[in-house]
């Protein structure tokens, strides 16, 4: 072994000269990394013509208010990629079908769910495949429910065929409003109820479809619902399950049923604030009976769908106070109505009138020889609905009316009734004014 020799004076210079330069390098890595950083975010914010908060609302406008694809934004410029993939609401839309228009399903869309999955992360998701088909669906169900992040974070869920129950399996903290469509869900919620953990779902929102059989929901999960919507259709034998589950559900405030073939005469229950009514067009009258009372302490809007006059000369309020009625008269044949027939809905729709003596607010969907009728009834009779204050009158269901039902405006303006407002657009026309005199 050498024996040690000390450094030589050009040793020690070059030794100094480098601890000196691995000293000024000493953190370097870590400052360049916050520079580029910086300097990133100051070229963004120069890009960016809005506050990144306002743009993220003009965003949040372009997705769920316009309809338009989340997608398009990334291809903007650099500052709108980052700025939308940091919005996770943009991407909570899961229909690919849907948003691109398409008739078939694309072999992409197993990579488009699991991307929008991916990057609404963490935000609550709105389940609807309502356009796959049941092939499909039942292929890539297992695939979308085994992400770790879906199932959890679903708020919203529609469930069309048997095999999407899956996506109601486990713990799901956001879950609030589920809609099941057709029987075959139904049917294995029957077999195997303990899959799905009812009671400790949070919904609030639930709607049923009409089948012969229901599941035994748990009174945990009946008593926290606020809107229900059930449909009663298929064997009037079943309909006591409907109406147990609603007398179940003690927290009621929305509730809206479809009647198509029956109910029991009386509906009562402590809580509801809006109620519903709508009688199919294939209701058959001759063989069933409506709703004949309501006892609904609490309700305060009333919308009832009809094509017959039955619902409306049976049906009786009592101990109902109705502060807003929507009256959808939807018969087919509208054109053909005669004047007899005329008279005798607008004194049936004024019969059911007298029982609202507190009504504030009215829509009537109907012929205008229909609405002007009432109007008419209206303006003579001031004891009829004397709280009333507004009335909106819907586009006409019938052509070549609207002369009369605008000579029945003027007589009310010369009656010294005020006009509130006058709206036309594309998708109907409607009047709105007040009845009461100034």
């Amino acid at each position: 072994m050498p024996p040690y020799s000390s450094p030589t004076p050009l040793e020690k210079s070059y030794r100094q000269e480098l601890s000196r330069k691995i000293e000024q390098l000493r953190g370097t890595r870590a400052a360049i990394r916050r520079m580029k950083a910086e300097f990133e975010e100051l070229g963004q914010r120069s890009n960016l013509p809005l506050p990144p908060e306002l743009m993220g609302m003009i965003f949040d406008f372009y997705v769920h208010l316009y309809r338009q694809l989340p997608e398009k934004l990334l291809l903007v410029c650099r500052s709108w990629h980052a700025l939308a993939l940091s919005q996770p609401t943009l991407w909570t839309e899961l229909n690919p079908l849907e948003q691109f228009g398409l008739t078939v399903i694309p072999s992409w869309t197993g990579t488009f769910i699991q991307s929008r999955i991916d990057r609404s992360n963490p935000a609550p998701l709105k389940v609807d495949f309502k356009r796959f088909s049941r092939l499909v669906a039942a292929i890539s169900i297992n695939e979308v429910a085994a992400l770790p992040t879906f199932r959890p974070r679903i708020q919203e869920l529609v469930i069309n065929h048997a095999p999407e129950m899956d996506y109601l399996v486990g713990d799901q903290p956001m879950l609030k409003s589920l809609i099941i469509r057709g029987k075959s869900p139904l049917k294995r919620l029957i077999t195997s109820p303990e899959e799905f953990n009812l009671a400790e779902k949070k919904l609030t929102t639930l709607r049923l479809p009409s089948w012969r059989k229901l599941p035994i929901w748990p009174d945990a999960l009946l008593q926290r619902l606020h809107t229900l919507e059930v449909a009663l259709s298929i064997d009037s034998c079943a309909h006591h399950e409907y109406w147990t589950i609603i007398q179940k559900s003690t927290a009621l405030r929305t509730l809206r049923i479809t009647l198509r073939k029956g109910s029991p005469p009386v509906l009562a229950h402590p809580s509801v604030r809006s109620l519903s009514i709508v009688y199919s067009r294939s209701w058959d009258a001759r063989q069933v009976r409506s709703l004949e009372e309501l006892r609904l302490p609490r309700l305060e809007e009333l919308v009832i769908e009809t094509a017959d006059l039955k619902p409306l000369l049976e049906l009786k309020l009592v101990e109902t106070l109705v502060l807003s009625l929507r009256l959808t008269l939807c018969r087919p044949h509208w054109d053909n109505i005669d004047p007899t027939t005329t008279i005798l809905w607008v004194d049936n729709v004024v019969c059911f009138l007298r029982s609202t003596s507190r009504l504030r607010e009215m829509e009537m969907t109907a012929p205008s020889c229909i609405v002007s009728g009432v109007l008419g009834a209206l303006e003579t009779d001031k004891g009829l609905c004397p709280g009333l204050k507004g009335f909106i009158a819907n586009r006409p269901m019938t052509v070549g009316t609207r002369t009369e039902f605008e000579a029945k405006l003027d007589q009310l303006r010369g009656a010294g009734c005020q006009p509130i407002a006058t709206r036309c657009n594309s998708a109907a026309d409607s009047w709105s004014f007040s009845i009461a005199a100034p």
